[in-house]
């Protein structure tokens, strides 16, 4: 990729006085004006705001002096953090004036580390969905082709990113949020290990709500290369002394050299689900050339690890805990939902099941995570990355919405899923171990991207960005979409 593309090479352009912060700005929000009509991932703006940071930012390079790691990189931020004095919503219509007196942690930390914030992208009410339609901004389209859905629900975030409106973005991963969203507009999406980066500041839960998810979410970093994904990481992730689940542990420094090729697992039988012919190109030619630059790859998959009992228990928890939340006039029908669902809809089934809030039911999904995270780890200490399809196919025409009870359906090839198991079947597993992932795009086939998911060890993010630093260099990594101007 063009390193002026990145946010790495526009940091090393602005310390040598090859481009001024104002400039690079300016010509966010020109490119943002030109082309984000048609694909509406940018929701809300903040010009004055950026152009005046813009511009003391110039003045304090003319100054000289140590700078911070990101200073004067242009970044969007999806509209689920809050953003002190911006209009922060959740694509929720009773936030939709809701502007917050202070900065989510990440958002802060990222100013911190000298950060210009240009505005917020667009997402699903309430992160809710895995394409990113939004009651109060409508829908946004896929770089690649507008009459495909960019993915949810950080949509918006992806499409940002591939369009070069900023340089990265923020984003929160409960089932593939962050992940999904990436490989369809073709860039890189970091999930970093559940509980290593803050949640402070994000919605949901509501400003003023109990919390009520405690496990399986966690956030992290879209980007339109992996440098990038370790800069952004770098800024926000550690204890913030609010969110107590939070781990303190120190961030260890980049070290992408190997002295041995790197042991990579893959696999692509997720109980038996189709995958598309472009994701099965795309990942075939992956583990090709993977092989051909002399790394040790394997098809394999951690003893007893069983996909089936991954979806139940996930769907178990999240119900449970996504249920909490809502009000029991919603809650309760849809909890009898699941028990007319046919066996094809494992994760929906699941999830309504868990809406029961059956105490039995939900430890026992439980001991099934944690007995899943041992497994997987077991697995990792063999292997550097376990590599996976992140989805079963690759960007789908934008669907209306349905009701719980009566969602629209995926076709991949002559097969039609179910839409869960259509789009966040092959994320949720890694949603469930907590694992960090790195998406990574690995070509474009027919026209469109594809993306494949690198699973790591939990709490060695820095390891697993290293890893796919070498990864990404081997496969290609990032192409501008079409309509794309630098």
């Amino acid at each position: 990729m063009n390193m002026r593309n990145s946010a790495k090479g526009l940091i090393q352009s602005i310390r040598e006085g090859n481009v001024t912060v104002t400039d690079e700005v300016q010509s966010c929000f020109d490119h943002i004006d030109r082309h984000n009509p048609a694909i509406n991932a940018i929701v809300t703006l903040d010009k004055e705001a950026a152009l005046n940071a813009a511009k003391a930012a110039d003045i304090r390079i003319a100054q000289g002096g140590a700078l911070p790691p990101l200073f004067g990189v242009p970044i969007s931020v999806k509209d689920a953090f809050e953003t002190q004095g911006l209009r922060t919503t959740a694509s929720h219509p009773p936030l939709k004036d809701f502007v917050p007196t202070k900065d989510a942690t990440v958002v802060a930390r990222l100013k911190e580390s000298g950060a210009i914030v240009l505005g917020k992208t667009n997402l699903p009410q309430l992160a809710g969905d895995l394409q990113c339609w939004s009651p109060l901004f409508g829908r946004t389209n896929n770089p690649w082709n507008l009459a495909l859905t960019s993915g949810g629900s950080s949509g918006g975030s992806a499409a940002a990113v591939a369009m070069n409106f900023s340089f990265l973005d923020i984003g929160s991963d409960l089932a593939g949020s962050i992940r999904i969203p990436a490989a369809y507009c073709g860039v890189a999406g970091l999930k970093a290990t559940e509980n290593r980066v803050p949640r402070t500041g994000h919605i949901p839960h509501l400003p003023g709500a109990e919390r009520s998810v405690r496990h399986l979410l966690s956030f992290g970093v879209l980007a339109r290369c992996v440098d990038d994904l370790r800069l952004g990481f770098d800024s926000i992730a550690g204890p913030d002394g609010i969110d107590a689940e939070v781990l303190s542990r120190p961030i260890s420094a980049a070290n992408p050299t190997k002295t041995r090729p790197l042991r990579v697992a893959w696999w692509d039988d997720f109980g038996g689900l189709p995958l598309c012919s472009r994701t099965r190109t795309g990942l075939d030619r992956t583990v090709q050339q993977l092989i051909q630059a002399g790394m040790t790859v394997e098809r394999c998959c951690p003893n007893g690890f069983d996909f089936e009992e991954a979806w139940y228990a996930y769907g178990i928890i999240a119900g449970a805990e996504v249920g909490l939340g809502m009000p029991a006039m919603e809650r309760l029908p849809l909890s009898m939902i699941g028990r007319f669902l046919p066996k094809s809809q494992p994760l929906i089934r699941s999830f309504a099941t868990g809406l029961r809030f059956d105490f039995r039911q939900y430890n026992e999904a439980l001991n099934i995570r944690e007995r899943l995270i041992s497994r997987l780890e077991q697995f990792l200490d063999l292997w550097d990355v376990w590599l996976c399809p992140v989805t079963p196919s690759v960007a789908f025409p934008h669907q209306r919405p349905g009701k719980f009870g009566n969602p629209p359906t995926i076709t991949i090839d002559d097969h039609r899923l179910s839409y869960l198991e259509g789009t966040i079947s092959m994320a949720v597993p890694f949603s469930l171990t907590g694992s960090p992932v790195v998406t990574l795009p690995v070509g474009v086939v027919n026209d469109l991207p594809v993306g494949v998911q690198l699973v790591g060890q939990r709490w060695r993010d820095e390891a697993l960005l290293d890893n796919c630093l070498v990864i990404e260099d081997i496969v290609g990594g990032f192409q501008p979409p079409p309509g794309y101007v630098p």
